[in-house]
């Protein structure tokens, strides 16, 4: 009877088995990281353009529908609702929710404003009739993205009998008698501990100026 042929495995033999099966662990266990990475970083990403997208809609929305509403004083002077600064601007639009059941919704016409508060992009709306509606109080206040760390404004004026126009940072309801051509909008947030510069926002407005 040949024994040759029945020995077991040598110690070597076993050590070179267990090696080789550490390094295919490894290898799996690198591949299965790697993967869970990649979709973490596409989620985040999807959810970052997630945001872009709808904050865009919402202030494009908004700022598209701005109307050209005058105020008569007790001195017959008229005052446009259109206040721009470099941080914050404040309009009556036309753009309201067709669904909502606010006073604000339900009046056709509405007072926005739109501004940073503690490192919130906030919105402020309210029948602009009710109230004065340059104080900055009032009427339905929501967050509309958290984290903020740079809400910038331009206006693009075109002044009366002149073809150029220019970017100004404020536009002032006394010294105005319409409405900017065109509102650019700069956002950076915070998402995921990393800062998001979304893309610039350059707004047409569709009402008549002039």
């Amino acid at each position: 009877m040949d024994l040759k042929n029945n020995r077991g495995l040598t110690l070597l033999e076993i050590i070179i088995a267990i090696t080789l099966s550490i390094v295919i662990l490894l290898i799996l266990f690198s591949a299965m990281r790697l993967g869970y990475k990649s979709r973490q970083s596409g989620d985040n990403k999807a959810e970052e353009t997630q945001k872009i997208r709808i904050i865009g809609d919402r202030i494009t929305w908004l700022i598209r529908g701005a109307f050209p509403f005058f105020a008569i004083g007790d001195t017959t002077e008229r005052t446009l609702y259109f206040k721009g600064e470099e941080d914050r601007i404040g309009f009556v639009t036309t753009s309201v929710d067709v669904y909502g059941e606010g006073p604000e919704d339900i009046a056709g016409l509405k007072w926005v404003s739109i501004f940073l508060e503690d490192g919130n992009l906030m919105i402020r709306e309210k029948v602009f009739f009710m109230d004065d509606i340059f104080d900055d109080s009032g009427g339905k206040e929501f967050v509309l993205l958290p984290e903020v760390e740079k809400l910038e404004f331009e206006y693009f004026d075109i002044p009366k009998d002149e073809e150029q126009g220019e970017w100004i940072s404020e536009w002032e309801p006394d010294e105005k008698e319409y409405l900017p051509v065109a509102v650019k909008v700069n956002i950076s947030f915070k998402h995921k501990d990393k800062t998001v510069d979304m893309p610039e926002i350059i707004v047409k407005i569709n009402a008549t100026n002039k």
